[in-house]
């Protein structure tokens, strides 16, 4: 008996070291006397990441939450809203989530809105991140670009050590020396960041929306197998004087150590990435002069990776960069890309050249597929940066800037057409294709991505050219990645379409030959739609928002 005792106390033990719980936060908790239960929890999300284990969740109720010292004028300030240290496992990730339903803003003026740091197997799920961005003038972030602080503490003007005017138009597009700048500090009220790896591997952020971001949105550095998925990513980099795009993959480092996976182990797929820009002049510490020109804000920027990073793909696919400050999708300084499948829309919004579209740097194995890449006409949809191209594989896409001044293409002759994508609205956020488009199952079969921006299959032959195929995704719903909910369905007359607001810009209803029939756009931001169905025949339909789609079965 005593040996079977034994037996269960030990299966009991290992079975409790290994349990996974709940986490609560809610901002009427306590740090000090809570204990982190739905009944008891934590006031801020710091006090939960310090006490993680793997394969616990932590669920946050709905409200604003803030760095410490918030709004006190401090434009130096190093904190955080929250830093993550702790690490998961393979099959334990820890997740940081709304509690179902909630809708929680993650607020901060500080160096990092969320910071993983040498930490694994982490998810970032559901949050609104918000910066200070919104807050801050175009003569206060001019005053500002300047500012740092040496290794003694020193505060300098770079401005007032050069002597210049950073708006004297007679500078403009010039290079001027710059004196010595190593070790500094630039004040982090003008270069915050969203949702950020560091250090980090196996890291998911998915279906955030981050904005208003001094600087990056979302980004991942010296991290490995990092996938950033189905975000919204807009209104960032405005006020940074570091070179920067909204969603960035920077010096990628294999790890962990040893790993030897040749496939993609980086991915951003169906985010959506628009309105970022670069409104400075930006500068780096690091070098001995400064180019005069604004020609950052990209909207997918992997940079940097060629040299750190070994072995691994990194794959840009369905997403859609639009009316961002420089190019849609850079490549720059990295190898083993694949870019698939994304619609890029009128970008180069306030950069200094011609670049618009998908721009690659000094770059080798780079695979450029099944995209639409629509430029301004003064802008390229497709060109070369820089440097040496090797290994290019460009193919089946398509390149419009409505017949401008500038060539369609930078030194890229081959692997698209040029002609008119016949976009279905995109100067109001629809991007999906009209049933007379050149792209639909015009896309090339080589493709390894077998889905869209909404999560919908490409099997209805050869996938359509762009993010969004036309008239799949009937037999795929994706609401529930999302959290909305769609009731009565089955409907008869009237249908509720209810989630977070910036998933239901607009809610459009399409037939099964994929004509739009049905459109509502959500002017007052709520978060529950109604939509008049009555005058629908019975039958099933597609329902779009600008997120995901769904099913719809009128009776």
């Amino acid at each position: 008996v005593m040996q079977i005792i034994r037996l269960f106390l030990f299966f009991f033990l290992s079975v409790s070291a290994y349990a996974q719980s709940n986490l609560y936060v809610s901002t009427s908790g306590s740090d000090q006397s809570g204990d982190g239960s739905s009944q008891n929890p934590y006031k801020t999300l710091q006090k939960a990441a310090d006490v993680i284990q793997p394969g616990d969740t932590v669920f946050v109720f709905g409200g604003t939450y803030r760095n410490k010292n918030f709004g006190d004028g401090n434009i130096w300030k190093t904190e955080n809203l929250v830093k993550i240290t702790r690490s998961g496992t393979p099959s334990r990730y820890i997740v940081f989530m709304p509690y179902p339903g909630d809708h929680v803003l993650l607020e901060s003026d500080s160096s990092y809105n969320i910071l993983i740091d040498k930490a694994a197997y982490i998810e970032i799920n559901g949050f609104e991140a918000k910066g200070n961005a919104g807050m801050i003038t175009q003569s206060e972030a001019d005053a500002a670009w300047g500012l740092y602080k040496d290794v003694n503490g020193v505060v300098h003007d770079l401005a007032e050590e050069m002597g210049i005017d950073i708006n004297d138009p007679d500078l403009r597009g010039k290079s001027i020396d710059k004196p010595p700048t190593p070790d500094i500090k630039k004040p982090s009220y003008y270069n915050g960041r969203g949702i950020v790896a560091r250090n980090a591997h196996h890291i998911l952020i998915k279906n955030n929306t981050v904005h208003h971001m001094t600087g990056s949105g979302i980004r991942a550095d010296k991290s490995d197998y990092v996938t950033i998925e189905g975000n919204e990513v807009y209104f960032n980099t405005y006020w940074t004087s570091a070179g920067v795009g909204a969603v960035t993959v920077a010096a990628s480092v294999v790890r962990p150590g040893g790993d030897t996976e040749t496939g993609v182990k980086i991915q951003l797929i169906r985010n959506y990435v628009h309105d970022n820009e670069n409104r400075l002049i930006s500068w780096n510490p690091t070098k001995d002069f400064i180019k005069m020109v604004i020609d950052e804000g990209a909207g997918l920027f992997l940079t940097r990776n060629s040299d750190s990073y070994s072995n691994g793909r990194i794959l840009i696919a369905n997403n859609i960069s639009t009316f961002n400050g420089a190019s849609g999708i850079v490549c720059h300084k990295t190898n083993r890309a694949n870019i698939e499948h994304n619609t890029c829309y009128k970008n180069g919004t306030t950069n200094d050249s011609a670049s618009g579209g998908i721009g690659v740097n000094s770059a080798d194995d780079v695979i450029i597929l099944n995209n639409i890449s629509y430029a301004e006409p003064d802008h390229w949809a497709l060109g070369k940066l820089g440097g040496t191209l090797t290994n290019m594989v460009i193919s089946d896409n398509i390149l419009y800037n409505e017949n401008g001044s500038e060539p369609v293409h930078r030194n890229m002759p081959d692997g698209w057409v040029m002609t008119n994508p016949l976009l279905s609205d995109p100067e109001n956020g629809d991007f999906t294709l009209k049933s007379s488009s050149p792209a639909v199952d015009a896309g090339s079969l080589s493709t390894i991505v077998s889905d869209d921006f909404n999560g919908n299959r490409r099997d209805d032959g050869n996938p359509d050219i762009g993010a969004l195929e036309l008239g799949s995704g009937l037999s795929v719903p994706s609401f529930e990645i999302y959290g909305l909910q769609m009731y009565p369905n089955p409907v008869k007359d009237r249908l509720f379409i209810k989630g977070r607001y910036n998933l239901l810009k607009y809610v459009k209803v399409y037939d099964s030959a994929g004509r739009l029939i049905i459109s509502v756009k959500n002017d007052k931001n709520t978060d529950l739609i109604s939509v008049d169905v009555n005058r629908l025949s019975k039958g099933v339909y597609l329902l779009k928002t600008n997120c995901c789609s769904n099913l719809l079965i009128k009776q």
